[in-house]
């Protein structure tokens, strides 16, 4: 009997609508499931995703695929997990800063790990105290290994061409942030395996710390849940909390984590080096952890610190834009919610050292001299003089000095000044100016007048009128104009010296006054001193035999 084409028609409607309406029934929780296209056919799917053991005839008795050469698109094809192609996937690494090594398996020394490398399953990488690396795996979900971190490849996984992967990490010791792909397909798996733990999840961020000192673990949960299995237990660890957990003990309560703390970010370039960023007090916070690094991406870390007080020193870095993280670390050990600045550095060429005037110093020239240190990268120099801290009132501004020193282009009435120095680089670029450098402009202390010096057969008293409170005085006696040998060389307290009597004879004797800043001011007028020859006198008034005998 012969059908009519409609009839035909109509029965293999009824077909594909009973197979596309029935499979949902037949498909299991271990089926990974595919929507047809256009132009599908069970021949090349299969050629695709199944393993070269499975035929064709299987997937589509399994499916009840009435014609394998025409699939209705949208229908949903299910394949078995077991039957999917599985091929090793591999960690690339996205960017690695500072000491960062790799132990690969069947090798006997470990190697620096560098950009754009690869690592399959099996590796053993390791960072220094100072180091990061972020790896990217065959899902797009990316790794950061912190620094003084000990992390191996346990095993990955790609089921062929269907988005799914198995990626097993284990932490020995150290810290990792987590930014994981939403996973799809009931093959896909993301965990991180510590001494005490393990944390799966299916798309999320979260971070994972191991303290082989103290045998804790620590799972800290910023977007999606995470589960963590320890002891044979398990807890769902949602957004926003985190949970500490003994090696071997089952995961107790989890906490709400600590809120970001409250940045306010520069909105200025920053241009002084190193530069305080500071923030206020967070209430919980035992600790905090900072963190910058090049991009918002966090991939490396320039400088990762834990530290007690809510501020830190940027180091000194290239000019550029940064990002800097900051969270609060509970009583727990717990670490909370990020805040993020971005800034922005332009500081260089740093300003050179000041040499002279330091800052708060007192000047007695009133044309002063003004010195800094020089350096071979630097073109030229930039120098201002001003009588306020705004440098609003600028008294000289020499915008291309070419050597270290500059000198005042007038005479200065006595007073407070400011001056500042910057540097300018041999591209032309000028850096920023050094913070404001107070002195004072006084007069020398005045040469101290002496006494009449006094002396006595056993004794010498130098005396001179008195300085300012809290000035010393040297005094020098010498027998030459050049005081280059002084027989004495005294720093005093008072205006007054008594030594025992030199020897006859003509002496010079000068004195300084030492201001209380240790400036040293001028020398007095030298007086002379004259002492009588003692023994002589004795002669004389013994008599002429006496005398005789001297002279003899």
């Amino acid at each position: 009997m012969q059908l009519s084409r409609s009839t035909m028609l109509t029965r293999w409607s009824i077909i594909v609508l009973w197979a596309a309406g029935m499979m949902p029934l037949a498909a299991q929780a271990t089926d990974w499931n595919y929507r047809v296209r256009p132009n599908d056919n069970i021949w090349d799917l299969s050629s695709r995703y199944l393993k070269p053991s499975i035929p064709w005839q299987k997937l589509q008795e399994y499916n009840q695929v009435a014609d394998p050469l025409h699939l209705p698109p949208g229908m949903s094809l299910h394949i078995p997990i077991d039957w999917l192609r599985v091929q090793p996937a591999h960690a690339s690494v996205v960017a690695v800063m500072g000491d960062a090594h790799a132990l690969l398996p069947g090798q006997p020394q470990a190697i620096a790990v560098k950009p754009a490398m690869s690592f399959g399953y099996g590796a053993h990488l390791t960072t220094g105290p100072d180091a990061s690396l972020t790896l990217e795996f065959a899902d797009r979900s990316r790794v950061l290994m912190h620094g003084d971190s000990e992390l191996d490849l346990d095993q990955m996984s790609a089921y062929g061409q269907t988005g799914m992967v198995d990626t097993r990490l284990r932490l020995q010791h150290g810290r990792v942030s987590n930014d994981v792909t939403p996973l799809s397909g009931p093959a896909a798996h993301f965990s991180v395996e510590t001494p005490g733990t393990i944390s799966s999840v299916r798309g999320t961020h979260f971070r994972i710390a191991a303290d082989a000192g103290t045998k804790q673990s620590q799972a800290e949960v910023l977007t999606g849940r995470v589960d963590v299995a320890g002891g044979k237990g398990h807890l769902l660890v949602n957004k926003g909390h985190g949970v500490a957990v003994a090696d071997g003990s089952r995961p107790g309560k989890d906490h709400l984590l600590l809120p970001a703390p409250n940045l306010h970010c520069p909105e200025q370039p920053l241009r002084q080096q190193p530069y305080a960023f500071a923030w206020p007090a967070q209430q919980g916070a035992q600790h905090y952890r900072a963190q910058l690094a090049p991009t918002a991406r966090f991939e490396v870390l320039i400088q990762d610190r834990r530290i007690d007080e809510p501020k830190i020193f940027l180091p000194d870095l290239p000019d550029g834009d940064y990002a800097l993280r900051i969270h609060g670390i509970d009583e727990d050990q717990l670490e909370g919610l990020d805040a993020v600045c971005t800034i922005r550095i332009d500081g260089h060429p740093q300003p050179p050292l000041v040499l002279e005037p330091q800052s708060d110093s007192k000047v007695r020239d009133t044309r002063p001299s003004f010195r800094w240190t020089e350096s071979q990268e630097i073109a030229s120099y930039a120098w201002q003089l001003a009588s306020d801290a705004d440098f609003s009132q600028l008294l000289s501004d020499q915008p291309q000095i070419k050597s270290g020193n500059v000198r005042a282009p007038q005479n200065l009435a006595y007073g407070h000044y400011y001056w500042r120095i910057a540097s300018r680089d041999n591209s032309g670029k000028l850096g920023p100016y050094s913070a404001p450098l107070p002195f004072e402009l006084i007069a020398e202390p005045p040469a101290p007048a002496l006494d009449a010096p006094k002396h006595s057969s056993h004794e010498l008293s130098l005396g001179w009128q008195p300085g300012a409170p809290g000035q010393h005085y040297r005094v020098q006696l010498a027998r030459t104009a050049d005081f280059a040998k002084p027989a004495v060389d005294q720093t005093v307290d008072e205006p007054k010296l008594q030594i025992p009597r030199p020897g006859s004879g003509k002496w010079l004797v000068r004195v300084q006054t030492i201001d209380t800043d240790g400036y040293a001011g001028p020398w007095s007028s030298t007086q002379t001193v004259k002492l009588p020859c003692a023994a002589c006198r004795i002669a004389a008034a013994g008599g002429g035999t006496v005398l005789l005998w001297l002279l003899l």
